[in-house]
C-alpha cells in the first residue's frame, strides 16, 4: 500500500487551522457588528422602563432626560414633538444683584435680651424689620424645540417610553401604514442631546424644526446649511414676590431695581430684561444640527425643514455665558457660541451608533453598580406606568417600587455630573421664568436631601457639583459672617442660594429665612463622603477647611443660657411655629434642637478630622470644651423629643418638617444602642407627626422609620407616596389622588405638590436605608425589611468604612451577604440571625476598632472570633448578632447563616 507524502498531511493541517482561524475572525467580526447594531436598537429590561400609551398632555406628564449639563422634557406628540430645554447654568440675575445690606449688630443685644425674657414675638418683629434680606435669583428655562410632522391620518400602536437602564427615551407609532420611531438621549461624553427619527418607508419622513422660548429676548436664525440656532438673554433681575407683597413687607428699599428711593414703583413688573436692567443678564444659545443621508435639509431663519427622508439624526447643543459664581455673565462671560461650536466640532466625525454606544457605556458604568430585585407582581410590568401608580396600593407591586428606586438613581446620573451644577429643587428641569421657590437650593433640607442617595447607592461620582457649590458658598459666607454678624472667623450661610451663592438671608418670614445652620449641614456631606470612600486627600484638601470654617463661626455665635449651657442666641426650627406660654404663635427662640444637633455633630466631626490630619490642636481643645457644655437633647411632657429648648406646644402637630429628628436621620447621635431614651422619644415624635404629608416629606419619613427599624411603617409611607397626583378623573377613591397630600405625577416625579425632585431622592435613599445601614458603627444587614419584601436580592450598595455590600434574602431572612473591602480595616456587621464569615484572608479582629471610617458613637470591644455573638437592643427587645473581622483592601468576604 502506497503511503501519501508527509507534505500532504502538513498541508491539510495548515488548511484546517487556517479555516478555523478565518471562521473565528468572521464570527468575531459578525459579533462586533451585531454589538454595534444592538447598541443602536437597545431594548431595556421591562423592569426598568416607564411607558405610556399616549403623549404627554402637560409638563408633569413629560419624560426627563439629561447629561449633567443640559436636560429636556420630552412630550412625545405624534403630529408635533416638543422638547422643553434646560441648561443648568442659566439663571436670572448676576453677582451684582445679590442683596448684602443686612447688619444685625445694632439690634443684636436687644433681640437676645427679648428672647432671654421670653418676649418671642417682640424679637420676631425685630428680625422681620432688620435681620432679613430678599429672595435669591431664579433658575431659568432656555427654550423649546418643536418638530412639526407633515403626515396626516390616524395614529395607532402608539408607545412612548423612558428606558432608565440605558438612559434612552423612545416614541413609536403607526400612521398611514408607516411605522415611525424616535430615539432620544442626552450624552454626557458628547455634551449634547441626540434625536434619531426613522420611518419604515423611504421618503416618509417630512417635518419642520424650530425653536421658541418664554424669554422675549430670543432670536432664531440660520447658522449654515444644516444648523439653526436660538440666541437670547435671561432676565437681569427676576423677583418672585409680587410688587404688592414687597410693599406689604415694607421691603421697597431692598429692591432698587423696582422701586425708587421714595418707595415708588419704577417698573410695573417683576422680571426685567436687557435695557430695563442696564444690560445685565446671562446670554444663552442653543443649536440644532440635522444629518440625513437621503432626503433634503433646508435651513432658513424661520426654522429647519427636512423633506423626503427615511432617517434623520438631530444634534442639540446648548450653552450660556456663565463664567463662574463671582463673575458677571454679561460683562465677563464666555461666548456661548464658542462653547457650542467646540462641542459640535468634537463629535462631527462620529456616527450615531458610536455616540449612542459611548453614551450607554458612560451611563451604565454608574447605573449598573446597584441592582435590586424583589420579584414582580404577575403581569404588572405589562401595564402602562400611570396604571401601575393607580393600582399600587392594591397590588403591592414590588417591581414598581424597585423601578422608582432606580428612577432616583437615573435622575441623579442625568442631573449631576462633574463640571456641571448640582441638582436644585427641580433637579435641572424647569419650564417657568418664576418657578416655585425660585427653583433654587433650599439648604434647610431640600438640597441636602437631593444627595442622600449618592453615597449609599454607589454614585459618588455625582457629588462633585454639590461639593463645589459648598466650597463657593463658604467663600461668599466669609463676607456674610463679617458684614452681617461682625464675626471675623469662619463662614455662614442661610437657607436659600442660587448659582450666585447668596449667603445673606431671604425675606418675609424669620421661621424660614432666618436659619444660619446650613454650614453645619453642608459640612456633614463632606465628612460622610470621607466615611464612605476613605479619601484622606479629600478630607485634608476639600472637607476639613470648610468644616473648620463653619465650626469657627459657631464657636463665636453661641452664648450661655440660664443653666450655663451653650445655645444659639437666636434660633428657629425651619419653617415651624410654636405656642408660647401666653398661647401666642411664635417661631423665634434660643437653642432649637436642630441647631444644637447640627452644631454638636459638626464640632465632633471637626475634632475627629483635625485629629486624623494632626492639625489645629488649639481648635480641637476649644471645640471639646464647648461640646462638654452644649445644650443636650430634651424629652417633652408627652414623651416626645423636644423641638425647642423649652417644651412649647406645637401649632401644627403634623408639620411637614421633622427638623428636630436630625440626630436620628441623617445624623447618628440618636441610636437604639447609644441613646435608648432619645430613640424612644424620636419614635413618639414620629407617631405624633403622623404619616400624611407633602411628597418630599414622605421621602424624609421613610428614612426616619427605617432608622427606627420599622420596615412596615416605612412601607406605609411608601404606599402614601404612590398616590397619583394630577391624574384626570380621580377623586380619592381606591387610593387615588388626594388634594391634601403629595404623591407622584404620571412621569414618576415627586409632587409636593408642585414638583420637587427631592422627594424622588428621599425615596431612593429610604429604600437603601431599609436594606442597609452603617451609621452607628457597624454594617446592619436588612435593618428595616417590610413583610411585603419577603424575598429579594440587592447588589452594590455602599456602607461607611468603604465597603460594598450585596445580599440575598428569603422569608425575610438573610441567605448570603458579600462584602468587598475597598480600604481594608476592621469590618463590624450586625444581622438578625447568627452569621459566620468566609474569606480567603479573613482574620480575627482584636483590640479596639482600627477602622476610622466607622463613625462610632460608643465603640465597644471587638468580637475575637469569626462567628457572631448575640447582643440585645433594649428599645425594641429584638435580638441581633454581631461579628467583627479584619479585611484587606480589595478582598471579598462572604457572610452566611450559621
Amino acid at each position: 500500500m502506497k503511503r501519501k507524502p508527509m507534505c500532504h498531511k502538513v498541508n491539510r493541517i495548515v488548511y484546517h487551522k487556517t479555516l478555523i482561524l478565518l471562521l473565528f475572525i468572521q464570527a468575531l467580526t459578525l459579533n462586533l457588528f451585531a454589538q454595534e447594531r444592538k447598541s443602536a436598537v437597545l431594548v431595556g429590561n421591562n423592569q426598568n422602563v416607564l411607558w405610556y400609551t399616549k403623549p404627554a398632555e402637560n409638563w408633569n406628564e413629560a419624560l426627563p432626560i439629561g447629561n449633567g449639563f443640559m436636560g429636556a422634557m420630552i412630550f412625545g406628540g405624534g403630529a408635533k414633538e416638543h422638547l422643553q430645554i434646560n441648561e443648568n447654568t442659566l439663571y436670572s440675575g448676576e453677582p451684582s444683584t445679590v442683596y448684602k445690606n443686612v447688619d444685625i449688630i445694632p439690634t443684636y443685644d436687644k433681640v437676645v435680651s427679648l428672647l432671654r425674657n421670653e418676649q418671642n414675638l417682640e424679637a420676631e418683629k425685630e428680625l422681620r424689620k432688620s435681620w432679613l434680606g430678599r429672595l435669591h435669583q431664579n433658575y431659568e428655562p432656555l427654550g423649546d424645540l418643536y418638530l412639526e410632522f407633515e403626515a396626516n391620518g390616524k395614529i395607532t400602536d402608539y408607545r412612548r417610553e423612558l428606558d432608565i437602564e440605558n438612559s434612552v427615551a423612545r416614541v413609536s407609532y403607526t400612521q398611514n401604514g408607516v411605522r415611525y420611531k424616535r430615539e432620544i438621549f442626552a450624552s454626557n461624553p458628547a455634551k449634547v442631546i441626540i434625536i434619531k427619527l426613522t420611518a419604515s418607508k423611504p421618503g416618509a419622513l417630512n417635518f419642520k424644526a424650530n425653536f421658541s422660548s418664554v424669554h422675549p429676548t430670543v432670536n432664531q436664525s440660520r447658522v449654515n446649511g444644516n444648523t439653526i440656532k436660538l440666541f437670547g438673554q435671561a432676565p437681569g433681575y427676576a423677583e418672585r414676590r409680587t410688587l404688592k407683597e414687597i410693599e406689604s413687607f415694607g421691603d421697597e428699599r431692598k429692591h432698587p431695581e423696582l422701586f425708587n428711593e421714595y418707595g415708588q414703583i419704577k417698573m410695573g413688573k417683576q422680571v426685567l430684561y436687557g435695557d430695563e436692567i442696564g444690560g445685565l443678564g446671562m446670554f444663552f444659545e442653543s443649536r440644532l444640527k440635522a444629518i440625513t443621508k437621503k432626503g433634503t435639509v433646508t435651513v432658513k431663519n424661520t426654522g429647519l425643514t427636512v423633506k423626503d427622508a427615511q432617517e434623520v439624526v438631530l444634534i442639540l447643543a446648548a450653552a450660556t455665558s456663565y463664567n463662574g459664581f463671582d463673575k458677571s455673565p454679561s460683562k465677563e462671560g464666555i461666548n456661548p457660541a464658542i462653547k457650542n461650536s467646540a462641542v459640535l466640532k468634537a463629535i462631527e466625525s462620529k456616527t450615531y451608533n458610536k455616540l449612542l454606544a459611548a453614551h450607554v457605556a458612560d451611563y451604565r458604568n454608574l447605573f449598573d453598580r446597584v441592582k435590586l430585585d424583589m420579584g414582580n407582581a404577575a403581569g404588572k410590568s405589562k401595564l402602562p406606568t400611570d396604571q401601575r401608580i393607580i393600582q399600587f396600593r392594591s397590588t403591592h407591586d414590588n417591581a414598581f417600587a424597585t423601578l422608582l428606586f432606580q428612577y432616583g438613581r437615573y435622575l441623579m446620573i442625568s442631573g449631576s455630573r462633574k463640571g456641571g451644577q448640582p441638582l436644585n429643587l427641580q433637579g435641572m428641569w424647569n419650564d417657568l421664568v418664576l418657578p416655585p421657590w425660585n427653583s433654587g437650593y433650599t439648604l434647610n433640607i431640600n438640597a441636602e436631601m437631593n444627595y442622600w442617595p449618592a453615597e449609599i447607592t454607589n454614585l459618588t461620582e455625582c457629588t462633585p457639583p454639590f461639593f463645589q457649590m459648598i466650597k463657593e458658598i463658604s467663600i461668599n459666607g466669609k463676607e456674610t459672617a463679617k458684614k452681617m454678624y461682625g464675626i471675623d472667623s469662619g463662614w455662614v450661610a442661610h437657607h436659600n442660594v442660587s448659582i450666585w451663592r447668596e449667603t445673606f438671608p431671604n425675606d418675609r418670614d424669620p421661621k424660614a429665612a432666618f436659619w444660619l445652620i446650613s454650614g453645619g449641614w453642608l459640612s456633614s456631606h463632606l465628612w460622610e463622603h470621607y466615611l464612605f470612600t476613605g479619601d484622606k486627600q479629600f478630607l485634608k484638601n476639600e472637607a476639613y477647611p470648610i468644616m473648620k470654617g463653619a465650626a469657627e463661626f459657631y464657636l463665636s455665635w453661641l452664648v450661655k443660657n440660664e443653666n450655663d449651657q451653650w445655645v444659639t442666641p437666636v434660633s428657629t426650627s425651619p419653617e415651624n411655629d410654636f405656642y408660647t406660654e401666653n398661647h401666642e404663635k411664635g417661631s423665634v427662640s434660643m437653642g432649637s434642637t436642630m441647631d444644637m444637633t447640627i452644631i454638636r455633630e459638626l464640632f465632633n466631626r471637626t475634632v475627629k478630622a483635625s485629629d486624623i490630619l494632626r492639625l489645629d490642636t488649639k481648635l480641637q481643645a476649644d471645640l471639646k470644651d464647648r461640646l462638654a457644655a452644649l445644650l443636650p437633647f430634651k424629652i417633652g411632657s408627652k414623651g416626645q423629643l423636644q423641638e425647642w429648648q423649652y417644651d412649647y406646644e406645637d401649632t401644627e402637630p403634623d408639620h411637614r418638617h421633622i427638623s428636630h429628628l436630625y440626630g436620628l436621620y441623617p445624623g447618628n447621635q440618636i441610636t437604639a444602642e447609644s441613646t435608648p431614651d432619645f430613640f424612644r422619644a424620636a419614635k413618639k415624635t414620629m407617631e405624633m407627626r403622623g404619616d400624611e404629608s407633602t411628597g418630599w416629606s414622605m421621602g424624609w419619613k421613610i428614612n426616619v422609620w427605617a432608622r427606627l427599624s420599622n420596615g412596615n411603617h416605612a412601607y406605609k409611607i411608601i404606599e402614601d407616596l404612590f398616590t397619583p397626583v394630577g391624574f384626570k378623573g380621580l377623586n380619592g377613591a381606591n387610593g387615588a389622588e388626594k388634594t391634601f397630600s403629595g404623591g407622584l405625577y404620571m412621569n414618576l416625579l415627586d409632587a409636593h405638590p408642585p414638583f420637587q425632585i427631592d422627594g424622588n431622592f428621599g425615596y431612593t435613599a429610604g429604600v437603601a436605608e431599609m436594606l442597609l445601614q452603617s451609621h452607628a458603627g457597624f454594617i446592619q444587614l436588612l435593618p428595616a425589611l417590610p413583610s411585603l419584601w419577603s424575598k429579594g436580592k440587592v447588589s452594590g450598595l455602599k456602607a461607611r468604612g468603604s465597603f460594598e455590600v450585596s445580599m440575598s434574602w428569603d422569608n425575610q431572612k438573610l441567605i448570603k451577604a458579600t462584602i468587598v473591602s475597598n480600604e481594608g480595616g476592621n469590618c463590624r456587621v450586625r444581622s438578625a440571625i447568627p452569621i459566620k464569615v468566609k474569606g480567603v484572608k479573613a482574620m480575627v479582629a482584636t483590640g479596639k476598632n482600627p477602622n476610622p471610617l466607622f463613625d462610632f458613637i460608643n465603640p465597644s470591644k471587638l468580637n475575637d472570633k469569626l462567628r457572631s455573638t448575640t447582643n440585645s437592643v433594649g428599645v425594641n427587645g429584638d435580638k441581633y448578632y454581631t461579628i467583627d473581622f479584619m479585611t484587606e483592601k480589595g478582598e471579598t468576604y462572604q457572610l452566611l447563616p450559621e
